[in-house]
């Protein structure tokens, strides 16, 4: 049996996604690779499960029950068009990345995430005031532009983890967030680390931001390095560790896709509108559905 027969309009009404968001996103390029369209319903059993947080699937707090709460979404709730992103013709779901913030959402292994879930990603986030920013080229809307960022995302969500990244971003807007961080203080990396470990939303990050339907990324070979990230290379001599990194060079640096290392650099992405049914509850407003 085919790929195309085993996952077929006339074969299933309803497909279960039961891991993080990268279970999801390999669900969803298999359906795009099918050229199939049957919604979606997530059992959010990984790590961040930030799309399942950004439809209203569950709420972040410690008394919340993320299994239950998903089951009655999907007995309950109504399908949703959402919009999927492409990063080099891999499907995303969330966000695709690069720089050194990028690979600290890649750098946790599976057992750290496992056992210690959001936490896994404080050490490897705070890690990256070590590591200096990458100058990037961006193309995008017939404009060109270099920036230099410890994190650039593409993201189709408004949070992400590390606070607000965009208070105008929609899963089903036709449109995907640039967002470049360049955090500037200690206080800043801290910050952003203890809001990717414990979820925390709210809090704004030091950023800049533009609505695309298409970007081009690529690295500029450069040595920049400030004072900030100097002291804390040699703050983690002192401690005779060196922070860990996805391998990187000069002029390419690893591509991340909903947390998960895809390739490097040059990064052309791209928005697919409206592309995936996923379910969500039926609370969430219905003029999209």
């Amino acid at each position: 049996m085919t790929s195309e027969e085993l996952i077929s309009p006339t074969t299933y009404d309803l497909i279960l996604a039961a891991g993080g968001d990268g279970t999801v996103r390999s669900v969803v390029q298999a359906e795009l690779d099918c050229k199939v369209d049957i919604p979606i319903g997530i059992i959010p059993a990984g790590t961040g499960n930030q799309l399942a947080r950004n439809l209203g699937i569950y709420e972040e707090n410690l008394l919340g029950e993320p299994l239950e709460d998903a089951l009655k979404t999907i007995l309950h709730g109504r399908p949703r068009r959402i919009d999927v992103g492409q990063m080099n013709g891999h499907a995303f779901v969330v966000a695709a990345g690069a720089g050194p913030m990028s690979d600290a959402v890649i750098m946790p292994g599976r057992d750290e995430k496992t056992q210690w879930k959001m936490l896994a990603y404080a050490t490897s986030m705070v890690q990256t005031i070590a590591l200096a920013p990458v100058m990037f080229k961006i193309t995008t809307d017939g404009d060109s532009f270099t920036v230099t960022a410890s994190g650039l995302f593409v993201t189709n969500v408004a949070y992400l983890g590390i606070g607000t990244l965009s208070e105008s971003a929609e899963l089903d807007d036709g449109l995907l967030d640039l967002c470049v961080l360049n955090p500037q203080s200690f206080t800043d990396y801290v910050g952003l680390g203890f809001r990717f470990a414990g979820g925390l939303y709210g809090g704004e990050a030091p950023y800049y931001i533009r609505k695309v339907k298409q970007v081009d990324i690529d690295v500029v070979p450069s040595r920049t390095e400030s004072a900030l990230h100097r002291v804390g290379r040699q703050i983690w001599s002192f401690l005779k560790q060196r922070p860990r990194r996805p391998r990187r060079t000069d002029r390419e640096v690893i591509a991340m896709i909903d947390g998960d290392a895809f390739g490097t650099t040059p990064m052309h992405i791209d928005v697919i509108p409206h592309a995936l049914s996923v379910f969500a509850p039926a609370s969430e407003r219905l003029d999209s559905w």
